[in-house]
């Protein structure tokens, strides 16, 4: 054991050791942050078999076995890679189950890593499958996981795919506004130069917004920018889906002969393919052109294909849109006697995907934040333990003291890296559940559409708009007739209920492009986008027949409600939306003075109204 004066000797002959060793240390840290980029750069690359699965999915899928079975037992982060490879495959054909199986075997084997890269885009791989299946609440929870996972670490890649996620999660719950948002953040983390593939998914995501929204030149432009980008990607399904939003486009503006030539062009990528789902798209895209022209035969044979080719995937939703199409050309005298059987199966499907949406509820952001404040604690209690084991140390001697002082250096730094990184984190989960309380002040709690206020908001802007630009608008004011004496017969709670239906009965009524809200009440409220008189009435007293269509049964008594509707359409006088809100209710205090359940539009003179005889 060194005496005590050779214990001095050796501290004033290392003096200088603690900064010697501070330098070192940095020069360490800037190391392990090369060898971090250069994993990021190499280990972390996608498999071959993943790029190659975009183009010969089939192939690769057979393939993959043999891949599989030549890795040593301890090979996580490429047994990894060959699931995500797996898992993108299925996705090219269009098989949500296979994409599930393999995104969680690729979430397993990355856990087993130390690649956040693998870790994060495992969790994305599941998450767009289970949203495919309906599952949207462990969907946003895997998102939500990806994104903490991902943390501060600068990956403008990674970050693109989860906001693109996210983006693709909304667009199918129909939040469209966020979709929108949440691609066009994509955007800033996705330069054409660098990531041309993301770059084209996200304008993708943009174009789908805006033609289901009414702007079809916006999402023509936006397609423009996404076509150069095409042959340096090599991807014949993004193709297929930029090919499907530019037919959208063509439809909304009335353009049959390209919105033809898109849908053989997805066809025959879908025939390439082998998939069915592209396939059907195809179809269904041919058969709206032979609709525009007015062949109503050939766009029944191509909705029905369609038909066939989602039901064999379960798609419910893309069925249930061919199916709408099928009973219209039906109602209006194409194969007329097939309507009772394609009724059936148009009810069974409404009530198949009523059923998944219930389910399929937002994640809860509470719990969310519970587990990041726990993380904060834990780390404040490690670092407090920490400090105590230091200043225990710094007892012993000086010599012990000058280097320990160094180390609590070090160990502040990372301290105030850490607290950096837990705001952040908790930073995002709060911009998160923001965005989730505008979607719960937009919507009506008890009826699931949209809220009185979201369609005031709304209407504003649409009038404003469409007085700006010279465009057709209405309003339809509906109004369950002799709602009182439902509520004072059966009570409130039977009451709720016969709004929930109505409510979901005109939701199904409803195209596209209307917005439906609960005004107050049993009123409500349907803004009609792009829509001049007489199909302003069409669509009126569809939402009418919509109404007369629920029936309930509450013990031995059947409650089947009627509703009166006000419409009215844009004049170049009106000076705002509230002066089209008047005309609307004048012209449903017509429909009730009439004698209810029927349709009544706002005129231009006399009392403002003129009725008209239900169909």
């Amino acid at each position: 054991m060194p005496t005590r004066n050779h214990s001095a000797s050796a501290f004033r002959s290392h003096r200088a050791i603690p900064f010697a060793w501070l330098a070192s240390l940095l020069m360490l840290v800037a190391a392990i942050a090369d060898a971090q980029d250069s994993g990021a750069q190499g280990l972390d690359r996608r498999h071959p078999l993943e790029v190659e699965a975009l183009t010969a999915p089939q192939e690769v899928l057979r393939k993959l076995p043999a891949a599989r079975a030549a890795l040593v037992a301890d090979d996580h982060d490429t047994r990894a890679k060959l699931a995500l490879a797996e898992a993108n495959a299925c996705r090219v054909t269009a098989d949500w189950s296979c994409q599930r199986r393999a995104g969680s075997a690729a979430m397993e084997a990355a856990d087993r890593t130390n690649s956040v890269y693998l870790q994060v885009r495992s969790r994305i791989a599941l998450g767009r499958a289970l949203s495919r299946l309906g599952d949207f609440s462990n969907a946003s929870r895997l998102l939500t996981e990806a994104r903490q996972r991902l943390g501060t670490e600068k990956n403008d890649a990674l970050m693109a795919d989860v906001l693109l996620a996210y983006s693709s999660i909304s667009a199918r719950l129909g939040k469209l506004d966020e979709s929108y948002r949440y691609a066009r953040e994509g955007l800033a983390y996705a330069p054409p130069q660098t990531q041309p593939e993301m770059h084209i998914r996200l304008l993708r995501n943009m174009a789908k917004v805006a033609s289901d929204t009414g702007r079809a030149r916006e999402a023509q432009a936006l397609l423009q920018q996404a076509e150069p980008l095409l042959p340096a990607v090599e991807d014949p399904k993004l193709t297929a889906e930029i090919l499907l939003e530019e037919a959208n486009a063509a439809r909304v503006l009335g353009e049959a002969d390209t919105v033809e030539a898109r849908g053989r062009r997805i066809g025959a990528i879908g025939g390439g393919l082998e998939n069915t789902q592209i396939r059907g798209l195809g179809f269904e895209t041919i058969g709206h052109a032979h609709r525009m022209r007015g062949q109503r035969e050939q766009a029944y044979a191509e909705y029905a294909k369609a038909r066939d080719a989602f039901a064999g995937l379960r798609l419910y939703r893309d069925e249930l849109r061919a199916v709408r199409e099928i009973v219209d050309l039906q109602l209006a005298g194409v194969r007329a006697d097939q309507l009772p059987d394609t009724t059936a199966r148009l009810m069974m499907l409404t009530d198949e995907v009523a059923r998944i949406e219930r389910e399929s509820a937002a994640a809860d952001f509470e719990e969310r934040l519970r587990f990041v404040q726990s993380e904060a604690a834990l780390a404040a209690a490690r670092t407090l333990v920490e400090n105590e084991r230091l200043r225990a140390t710094v007892s012993e001697n000086r010599f012990r003291y000058s280097l320990i002082g160094g180390a609590l250096v070090f160990c502040i730094l990372a301290g105030v890296i850490a607290l950096y990184r837990q705001q952040r984190r908790y930073a995002g989960v709060m911009r998160e559940r923001g965005r989730e309380m505008e979607i719960a002040i937009a919507t009506d709690f008890l009826t699931a559409v949209h809220s009185r206020r979201h369609i005031t908001e709304a209407g504003h802007a649409a009038v404003a708009h469409a007085l700006a630009h010279g465009h057709h608008f209405a309003i339809a004011v509906v109004d369950i007739d002799h709602f009182k004496r439902i509520n004072d017969r059966f009570g409130h709670a039977v009451g709720d209920e016969v709004l929930k239906a109505v409510a979901m009965a005109m939701r199904e009524a409803c195209r596209d492009t209307d917005t439906l809200g609960r005004y107050g009440g049993e009123e409500f409220a349907v803004l009609l986008q792009g829509i001049d008189d007489a199909h302003a009435f069409v669509a009126a007293e569809r939402l009418r027949r919509a109404v007369a269509g629920v029936s309930l049964r509450v013990g031995e008594q059947t409650i089947a409600p009627t509703a009166s509707v006000g419409v009215a359409c844009l004049a170049p006088d009106d000076k705002g939306f509230d002066t089209l809100l008047i005309r609307a209710d004048r012209a449903l205090y017509r429909a009730k003075a009439e004698g209810r359940d029927r349709v009544v539009m706002a005129g231009d003179i006399g009392d403002g109204t003129s009725s008209h005889d239900q169909f």
